[in-house]
């Protein structure tokens, strides 16, 4: 039995010319449509603009839907965690008051992204 190759675990379509089978690669479009999350697609558009080489280098190893997935997954960890200490710290004075609470969980949902964005998102990973 022959190992498969990196491309047909991904999926890849072949063409054949003259014999030759070559491989349907495109860079560009197929990498967004996949669903890896709103961190993971605001990190992706991050480092395509921000470390070409990385992208690239991601893209070409296949990585690159992995590795958004994964800094997706810690982003979402981190804003949970963020969100909870801070309304831990801040106890609402009326905690029948939908208003309050509801003002707490947007500061603290306001204050977690902007964590996240700076400390996971706007990386070099």
């Amino acid at each position: 039995m022959s190992e498969e190759t990196l491309f047909e675990k991904l999926g890849v379509k072949y063409i054949e010319k003259d014999g030759i089978f070559y491989p349907l690669v495109t860079l560009g479009g197929e990498e967004h449509s996949t669903d890896v999350g709103k961190y993971g697609r605001m990190w992706m558009i991050y480092i395509q603009k921000e470390y070409p080489q990385r992208y690239r280098s991601l893209v070409r190893f296949g990585e690159l839907h992995d590795k958004a997935t994964e800094v997706n997954e810690v982003a979402y960890e981190l804003l949970e965690d963020i969100e909870n200490e801070w309304l831990r710290k801040h106890k609402p004075k009326q905690s029948n008051s939908f208003v309050e609470m509801y003002r707490l969980r947007t500061q603290a949902r306001m204050i977690a992204e902007e964590v996240v964005l700076n400390d996971v998102v706007n990386c070099f990973h």
